[in-house]
């Protein structure tokens, strides 16, 4: 039971006894004393702020904590109207209690006090025998600490994921220090059509599975642009709680809200005569893509708390990995902004479509991890072929991944298919070989191993006529390479050994 309705109850039984007859002389004026020292004790240690006014709104008593709320005394408050206090400022309106008394019912307000506290005001009413209404009990909730920690508990998330994203800014940071390496036609389209949208100032919208370097192409966009000597100002709309991006992308005036203690320019601001980029565009509250779309419309930015807008010059490069259109159609993305957006459309092809890419970006990355770990590591072919034929869900971000685990947990120069992931070799499927499905639920790691292995074999045999060609290609000794095709059985009848 709560303190409103605890109190409520209270104050029936303390009618009730006395209208009772008093039979019991003394003993029943004693119990009545008694319940209505509980009764004032309920209301005056109460930590939330109570006030119990009659059936007309004539305020009948304030208890402690509701005078600290309201900065108002109980010589102030009691005996008058509710609304002669309000309009001197004492009390909030809209109130519960004169709602509840007109609704006969209980009626709860989120209401914000003229000291700038949040409260939860919630007015009971109480009735007689006859259903005449009485009294109002009102509790009030100052919210204001539980609201602060809230935000600060979303802050904290916010950082967190902010870290998180901070790894994935590192690689990208690590691929734009590279040579951009595109072989592949569908690669080479894109990049050529980047370094043309570079030479205006249209927005762009960077499309692309999670991981394939849509955040090095608006780099690679800003770098070749006339703005390249101002910032890219970069921020990951889905990595910061709906309550904060707002703040985040327009800024914020001192006092605008709890916690903020001075002025903020927001990511448009910051990005004034360069660019900002807008990664996850997606996750873009409602509410903030009108901001966003009034922006993109008149180049004016007006911060939380202010009534002043500011002129930024920023071009807008935004990215995502999701439908817009079908967010469009289901009432989560905004049609309007949706097409201020997607001026110029840049698809980043996924890596399993960039075959040509493969080869020259693993040796790039395990060569690259070798040198910052000061050690030597060379591929076999064996470990390249189930390299280049892994399906990569994670694209280029799970590439680089695989290269450093290889680089930094291997023991030996040669990396080859053992030091491999088991995921990548039980999903690697060049030409028929090792599809997961395909194994036994029984088969060990050793036996999918030697199953590759032969296989290997097997395809090398059918394309070198000798031995050593076979050990060249696959970075093996010949006997090595003789004593497996015994082992296995094939090959025996095209390979033959050298002398």
């Amino acid at each position: 039971m709560g303190q409103t309705d605890e109190f409520a109850a209270s104050s029936l039984v303390v009618r009730q006894a006395a209208k009772a007859k008093p039979v019991q002389g003394e003993a029943m004026d004693r119990s009545i004393q008694e319940l209505t020292w509980e009764h004032d004790a309920i209301i005056d240690s109460s930590s939330d702020g109570l006030f119990v006014c009659d059936g007309a709104g004539l305020i009948l008593r304030v208890n402690p904590a509701s005078q600290r709320i309201n900065n108002a005394t109980a010589e102030q408050l009691v005996g008058r109207s509710y609304l002669d206090v309000a309009e001197e400022g004492l009390v909030i309106l809209p109130s519960a209690a004169l709602e509840a008394i007109k609704s006969r019912s209980v009626i709860s307000l989120l209401q914000e006090n003229r000291f700038g506290r949040k409260l939860i005001s919630t007015a009971t009413p109480v009735f007689d025998d006859a259903g005449e209404l009485i009294r109002v009990v009102v509790s009030e909730r100052d919210i204001t600490e539980t609201d602060r920690l809230q935000r600060q508990l979303e802050e904290q998330q916010a950082i967190g994921d902010h870290f998180r994203h901070q790894v994935q800014e590192l690689q990208e940071e690590f691929l734009s220090s590279q040579p951009v390496i595109a072989k592949s036609p569908c690669m080479v389209k894109a990049l050529k059509q980047a370094l043309k949208v570079s030479e205006i100032d249209s927005t762009v919208l960077i499309l692309g599975e999670s991981g394939v370097g849509k955040g090095l192409v608006a780099d690679l966009i800003h770098k070749n642009s006339r703005r390249s000597d101002k910032p890219i100002i970069k921020i990951n709309c889905g990595a910061i709680p709906e309550t904060l991006i707002e703040a985040e992308l327009f800024g914020y005036e001192k006092g605008a809200f709890t916690g903020a203690s001075a002025n903020k320019p927001g990511h448009l601001e910051l990005a004034d005569g360069g660019t900002l980029f807008l990664d996850e565009v997606a996750e873009l509250p409602l509410a903030s893509q009108v901001k966003l779309l009034h922006f993109m419309e008149d180049g004016e930015v007006t911060r939380l708390g202010s009534t002043q807008s500011r002129k930024v010059d920023a071009r807008l490069l935004a990215a995502t990995n999701r439908d817009l259109s079908q967010l469009v159609a289901s009432g989560q993305f905004r049609t309007d902004l949706f097409y201020r957006l997607s001026v110029i459309p840049l698809l980043v092809p996924a890596l399993r479509e960039r075959k040509e890419c493969l080869i020259a970006l693993i040796r790039s990355y395990v060569d690259h991890f070798a040198l910052r770990s000061n050690v030597s590591r060379k591929l076999s072919a064996t470990a390249l072929d189930v390299l280049v034929h892994y399906h990569y869900p994670g694209n280029v971000r799970e590439l680089m991944n695989i290269c450093e685990r290889l680089v930094v947990m291997s023991e030996t120069e040669m990396l080859d298919v053992g030091d491999l992931p088991q995921d990548v070799v039980t999903g690697f499927n060049g030409e028929g070989w090792l599809v997961e499905s395909h194994w036994p639920d029984g088969m060990n790691m050793t036996q999918i191993l030697e199953s590759v292995e032969k296989r290997v074999l097997s395809e090398a045999s059918k394309r070198y006529r000798k031995q050593q060609a076979i050990a060249e290609a696959l970075g093996m000794s010949q006997p090595t390479v003789a004593r497996k095709l015994r082992k296995y059985g094939v090959g025996s009848h095209r390979a033959s050994a050298e002398s």
